[in-house]
């Protein structure tokens, strides 16, 4: 098994992809919008991937609500967690997850990249994060995010807390270029890394951001960081879940590093699973053959986890009365949780 998540190019598989696929059976598969057009053609898709595969795939996607939802195309919307937050309502944040979860599992996917467990400092900074977040203090954040995980995993479908340290701070977007924090570690574990410090090892996985944090390392991103991920996240925090890298293919990363190098750094930092996201094909060959020639210090830790991880994996559910019940909920909840209103400055993260 190749420790990589990568993405699909379109609605179906190439050949290319199935054989590449086949040849070196990457971890799992992240799903985009660009891969769903009906329920029929995505459930195709991934049970497609799993036939692919020597091993229970992890087939995983961004479906947060609000702005960051992948099933338009279905009919499928969902609240954002600023608007749910916004509430005040707890039942809510249960009803979200449970359709979440359902909807997700009919579509043949495994795990959600949500909650986002950033704090919003500031609604209108363009850093990706406005309307994504639950609240602008910790404890907000921690009860909710808290609550929406337990309640995911709950209904069958596997959390990822994100952007490990905290990314609220962040003054630019990471899909276009590399964010400096100058905060000191003791700052950020009084504040940014309380959510994560909280829930730690309740929740399944973690994703860590692309952040230059000039305190602890201010050599090398926080995704591709031995400081941050094996001594801060690893040893000091004591996390044992299975970490993923935000999306390597973005500018942060792109725009200093090959990607097959960023790979390589990320698992020597201590993560598990790089994504890779956007044109997976491109650099596959490259990064297997890299990987295949080098040693990694946690290696058979870290494949431990990735089994443990997938050895908790839900399996697709077919129930088409199912579905019809999540649209009808899920445009209830829309209904009940408007968006607050305040600008938000465009992402990629809404787009794909």
């Amino acid at each position: 098994m190749l420790p990589i998540m990568i993405g699909i190019n379109g609605l179906a598989l190439t050949q290319l992809e199935q054989a590449y696929i086949r040849q070196l059976q990457p971890a799992g598969f992240v799903l985009f919008a660009r891969n769903v057009e009906s329920m029929a053609q995505l459930r195709a898709l991934t049970d497609h991937l799993r036939s692919l595969t020597n091993h229970h795939p992890i087939i995983a996607i961004d479906q947060e609500g609000g702005r960051v939802v992948r099933t338009a195309a279905l009919g499928l919307h969902l609240p954002s967690a600023s608007a749910v937050a916004a509430s005040g309502d707890r039942d809510g944040v249960v009803h979200l997850a449970e359709i979440t979860a359902w909807s997700l599992r009919l579509l043949g996917v495994n795990l959600n990249f949500a909650p986002v467990m950033d704090i919003c400092y500031d609604p209108t900074v363009p850093n990706a994060l406005p309307s994504r977040c639950w609240g602008d203090e910790a404890q907000q954040v921690i009860s909710f995010t808290g609550m929406y995980s337990s309640n995911l995993v709950h209904h069958g479908v596997l959390s990822c807390g994100k952007h490990f340290p905290g990314m609220g701070r962040a003054a630019n977007d990471p899909h276009f270029d590399l964010p400096t924090i100058c905060q000191s570690i003791d700052e950020f574990l009084a504040s940014d890394m309380l959510p994560f410090m909280a829930l730690g090892n309740s929740l399944p996985s973690l994703m860590v951001a692309h952040l230059m944090l000039t305190s602890i390392d201010d050599k090398l991103p926080s995704s591709l960081s031995p400081h941050v991920v094996r001594k801060l996240l690893r040893d000091r925090l004591d996390y044992r879940g299975v970490v993923f890298t935000d999306d390597l293919c973005m500018g942060a990363i792109m725009k200093r590093f090959s990607l097959d190098e960023a790979v390589v750094l990320s698992l020597q930092a201590g993560c598990d699973l790089p994504l890779v996201c956007h044109d997976a094909g491109e650099y596959l060959p490259a990064i297997a053959e890299r990987l295949s020639h080098t040693t990694l210090l946690d290696a058979i830790e870290s494949e431990i986890r990735i089994e443990r991880l997938i050895s908790q994996l839900s399996h697709p559910l077919n129930d088409a009365k199912l579905w019809d019940d999540c649209l009808q909920k899920a445009e209830s909840l829309m209904r009940k949780y408007p968006e607050p209103r305040f600008s938000t400055a465009s992402s990629p993260v809404q787009r794909y």
